[in-house]
């Protein structure tokens, strides 16, 4: 074999073994990258799950967003439902991109104008601004009219583009608002605030679904391309038990009356005394939660922003001489006392264990019935039932059963009210707690608190579970609320006594004023004071049972700090009748009284 054969096969083997390291050496990077970086979890800044990166540029996933579940009234109105509206959009990076310097400035100027005359809120001014800042996409306005949405898609604008949004409205603006409370919503999420809106949110809300599928690079879904779509679930819709006349009836009528009165608020509401549905929850002043932003500076009964809580529920207060029924139902009910069991007032009942207590109008009516204690509102014949009949073992267990100082279960966020006991209190409480909270001071209850204590009385001394949401429609699955006895809290015998003296409170006391011609009313006036602050500063307030005979509804009136009267019979009683006059008539009930 010559030399040069043998240097033509020995570079031939050099090549072929640098043909080999090279195959080997791209078969490894390939491994590395196809393999080693090709798979796994997705890190694609650091060259990490290449093959799911190479997915993710051209697969997308998109939110399907669930429709919020609807709110209706016990007739079936819509209370709260949803809208479609247009957020408008333009896009300045793409319009300079597009525009030379010669032709930018007269172009914008076009475009500027035609966004004013279309969108007359949004000013040239905010338009130049914006379309000078350079971003890919900048909202100019949001929630816009069906009309301008249909106009600037006549006008095709270049650069500008809507997209729709689903809004959370309230056909009956400020109706039942504080039942509601309101929906605050952004890009990504909407929530429930306050009432209705909060407690059910997880229900009203639904849950979201999903679009997975291969886009092109126009952004759409390719029709031969994989893709997967897992559905939204729709919420659920409500069905409340507030009617909305009767609502928006005594809601215009108690924000009339707390004008007239000069108070600083007022509060009503009507309970179903046969079933304990809420009939009508009203609070002034109120708020349109079609607007809230703009309601967040108005007072309530607990200040400032408080207008957005329902304050049958959140609003506890010193309920004054309405507490004196249920102080006559516990002795009534231990048979300690009867209607015509009688003392001697002097106006003035000294204790040895306790400060004096004096009638609230300094009068002494000498020897006078129970009957006659509930009639004069008489203090200190009600501080006599609870410090020398009852005394504190007899009587704390009976506002225990009536549910004071404990939550009534129909919101979550609701306050309990307070009490002192020698219990709950043992160094604070005193025999004053016991004399006092016998005539309303010293006690905070909210307005629900006292509405389902005289609803007991008229129901037999059967305490009903209160409610407020009598349906829930979970897509097509019903749900219904059934009415349920909580407990008894006095004798079917104690309730007949004690609403005959009610009945009398009402011909012959101070509760006169609130008579319905033709029926039978059960009622007392309650006008209550706060320590520390003037005694003219009152919560003036009626509850009581209409007709008092057959008892449908119980409604209580309360209205805060009146000015041009003060006390419950005079700035209370007159609302109590209109309500009572109206329920009457909306609900076709018979008279049962000359």
């Amino acid at each position: 074999m010559s030399i040069e054969l043998r240097r033509a096969r020995n570079r031939q083997m050099l090549i072929f073994l640098l043909v080999c390291v090279g195959m080997l050496a791209l078969i490894g990077r390939l491994y590395f990258w196809q393999v080693v970086r090709g798979y796994g979890p997705a890190d694609c800044t650091h060259g990490y799950g290449l093959a799911q990166c190479a997915n993710l540029e051209h697969i997308q996933n998109q939110q399907l967003n669930a429709p919020r579940g609807l709110i209706y009234d016990a007739q079936g109105h819509i209370l709260a439902t949803n809208v479609v509206r247009d957020d408008v959009y333009i896009e300045p990076y793409q319009f300079s991109a597009d525009h030379s310097a010669d032709t930018f400035q007269s172009e914008l100027t076009k475009l500027v104008d035609t966004l004013h005359r279309v969108l007359p809120a949004v000013s040239q001014e905010t338009l130049y601004k914006d379309f000078n800042l350079g971003y890919q996409t900048v909202r100019i306005a949001s929630r816009i009219d069906p009309a301008q949405s249909e106009q600037l898609r006549r006008l095709q604008l270049p650069y500008v583009f809507l997209e729709p949004r689903t809004w959370r409205i309230y056909p009956g603006g400020t109706l039942a608002a504080q039942i509601l409370g309101y929906v605050q919503q952004d890009d990504q999420k909407s929530n429930g605030i306050y009432g209705i809106e909060r407690q059910y949110n997880t229900l009203l809300a639904g849950r979201p679904g999903s679009f997975t599928a291969e886009f092109d690079l126009s952004g759409n879904p390719l029709v031969v391309g994989a893709s997967s779509e897992l559905p939204a679930v729709n919420g659920a819709d409500l069905t409340l038990t507030i009617d909305s006349n009767m609502q928006y009836m005594v809601q215009t009528a108690l924000a009339n009356t707390v004008k007239q009165l000069g108070a600083e608020s007022g509060t009503a509401v009507v309970v179903n005394v046969r079933t304990g549905a809420i009939v009508v929850m009203a609070g002034a002043p109120t708020f349109d939660p079609n607007q809230y932003s703009k309601s967040a500076t108005l007072t309530g009964c607990l200040g400032q922003e408080s207008a957005f809580f329902n304050p049958v529920v959140y609003c506890a207060y010193e309920p004054g001489s309405v507490m004196k029924a249920v102080t006559m139902a516990a002795a009534l009910d231990q048979g300690l006392i009867t209607p015509d069991t009688t003392f001697d007032d002097p106006g003035y009942r000294t204790f040895n264990d306790a400060p004096t207590v004096v009638n609230w109008n300094g009068l002494a009516y000498g020897t006078e019935s129970m009957t006659q204690v509930i009639e004069h509102s008489a203090n200190v014949g009600a501080a006599y039932v609870a410090h020398d009949i009852l005394g504190a073992n007899r009587y704390y267990p009976y506002l225990a059963k009536f549910g004071f100082g404990q939550a009534m279960g129909i919101s979550p966020q609701e306050e309990t009210g307070f009490y002192r006991t020698p219990t709950n209190s043992p160094k604070l409480w005193s025999p004053s707690d016991l004399t006092r909270q016998a005539f309303g001071q010293s006690i905070f209850a909210t307005p629900l608190q006292v509405a389902m204590a005289y609803a007991t009385i008229a129901h037999g001394g059967v305490m009903m579970h209160p409610y407020l949401v009598s349906a829930i429609n979970n897509n097509g699955r019903i749900v219904t609320t059934q009415s349920e006895v909580l407990r008894r809290v006095i004798s079917a015998h104690a309730a007949t006594l004690l609403t005959g003296m009610l009945m009398h409170s009402a011909t012959d006391g101070f509760a006169q004023p609130a008579q319905v011609p033709g029926y039978t009313i059960a009622a007392k006036t309650g006008t209550a004071t706060t320590q520390g602050i003037p005694n003219d500063k009152t919560e003036a307030s009626l509850a009581g049972f209409i007709p008092a005979t057959n008892p449908l509804f119980v409604i209580l009136v309360k209205i805060d700090r009146p000015q041009a009267t003060i006390y419950g019979g005079t700035a209370a009683a007159p609302l109590w009748k209109s309500i009572g006059q109206q329920l009457m008539w909306y609900y076709h009930v018979p008279p049962d009284a000359p």
